[in-house]
């Protein structure tokens, strides 16, 4: 590994904990430098490809503006895009007409099967790794995941109650 970009605590545990945390960083680096490679491959813009990827059945815009990560506003022009190309089609809530429901077309579901079968063809690193390394890799992450969960949950209900 190269220089260390973050400064290492005194404490051995925490200097540990914050190797961990540079490896993590350099690692989504490469993880999305090769997610933008394999977007711009099937002329696609990362976020683009994240709506595709959201899409696995008929959702309100609200629902994948918060799948994003971003205001529904923000979504009208990707999806403006992506309905020119005939990867998704836009109708109205039959309950709510104000309300925007969008569906991938058949032909937006082959883009996005071919995106995902690219995208996980070669992800950088993994091929060096046996199938156990992958699979105690995936409970190590699965644990760190559930924990900041429940110590999330945990703060807001604490908060709650205040």
């Amino acid at each position: 590994m190269g220089a260390c970009r973050i400064p290492r605590p005194k404490d051995p545990d925490a200097a540990l904990r914050a190797e961990v945390v540079e490896l993590l960083f350099e690692y989504v680096d490469r993880l999305r430098t090769h997610f933008e490679a394999i977007s711009h491959s099937h002329d696609l813009t990362p976020v683009q490809a994240k709506l595709l990827l959201s899409m696995n059945e008929p959702a309100p815009m609200r629902c994948v503006a918060d799948a994003l990560g971003c205001d529904p506003s923000n979504v009208t022009g990707v999806v403006d895009r992506l309905e020119e190309r005939g990867l998704v089609t836009r109708a109205e809530c039959p309950a709510d007409r104000r309300a925007k429901f969008l569906n991938l077309t058949a032909t937006g579901r082959r883009q996005r099967d071919a995106f995902v079968a690219d995208l996980f063809r070669e992800v950088p690193g993994m091929a060096s790794q046996s199938p156990q390394q992958i699979a105690s890799l995936r409970e190590a992450l699965m644990a760190l995941c559930r924990m900041d969960q429940a110590s999330t949950s945990t703060r807001e209900g604490s908060s709650a109650r205040a």
